[in-house]
């Protein structure tokens, strides 16, 4: 009994931020890197386990909220990086609007799509209890989605609109990249921003496997990402709407069909 107290005492005593950052967030920031950066050839299962273990005590010691904005911050610093190199390639498009450069950019954006993805998938499980005691309470959201949502927010809205024109011009020369590139493209798009879909409708159809992607969001409402969402994401529990003052499914759908949401 006294054993278990002491260990309960010691996961739950507070980090001092020295303790914070040597013995949790350097080690969790540089594995979090090599999965960023694809560089994970030395990885070991047990280092993961480490990881988790990390993760889990900041939660425990008081540094939930701390871990959370670390992450992001490291997140938002990747997706900078990435846009930059997204910026110079789209420069070049404008620049010499040659086929070679319209076929780099959608190459390389689709590569960094790719990556950050994959990247995605092996992160959230390592914050499974952060998100469990932290992001889901606190802020009525996931790991996973906040990830997704921060590179939608800082390149996939800023540079769509290039994407699909340049893919557009290539189909049209009979230039464009193999079929299964751009079925990739379209896939993990519609991963993030399934709306994008609307305004793309017959593009999807034709690509994406031929399904009708834009008949899967009106039916789904889980795949619509509205204003609404976002605004009750940030709330708190406590200021939580009651089930009458959430969208319905007919009112989200009218949402779509209306022309006013393309303002």
């Amino acid at each position: 009994m006294t054993e278990s107290y002491g260990f309960l005492q010691f996961l739950f005593n507070k980090y001092s931020e020295t303790e914070y950052l040597s013995e949790a967030w350097i080690p969790i920031n540089e594995i979090l890197k090599q999965f960023l950066q694809n560089s994970i050839e030395n990885f070991k299962p047990t280092s993961y386990q480490a990881i988790y273990c990390k993760v889990y005590k900041s939660t425990c010691k008081g540094y939930k909220e701390r871990l959370f904005n670390d992450l992001k911050n490291l997140i938002t610093e990747h997706c900078l990086n990435l846009k930059i190199q997204i910026d110079e390639s789209i420069k070049k498009v404008i620049d010499d609007c040659s086929n070679t450069h319209m076929n780099i950019f959608i190459h390389q954006f689709t590569d960094f799509l790719h990556q950050y993805h994959r990247a995605i998938q092996a992160i959230v499980p390592l914050f499974h209890y952060l998100d469990v005691a932290y992001v889901r309470p606190k802020m009525r959201s996931t790991i996973e989605h906040e990830l997704l949502f921060l590179y939608k927010t800082v390149i996939i809205e800023y540079h769509i609109n290039h994407v699909f024109a340049v893919l557009q011009q290539l189909i049209n020369a009979s230039d464009s990249s193999s079929m299964e590139r751009i079925n990739l493209l379209l896939h993990l798009i519609n991963d993030i921003t399934p709306e994008s879909a609307i305004k793309k409708r017959d593009l999807f159809k034709r690509y994406y496997n031929g399904e009708d992607v834009l008949h899967e969001i009106m039916s789904n409402e889980e795949h619509m990402i509205t204003s609404t969402s976002r605004t009750a994401s940030k709330r708190s529990v406590d200021d939580l709407p009651g089930e009458e003052d959430q969208p319905s499914a007919k009112r989200t759908t009218n949402m779509i069909k209306s022309p006013h949401t393309d303002n």
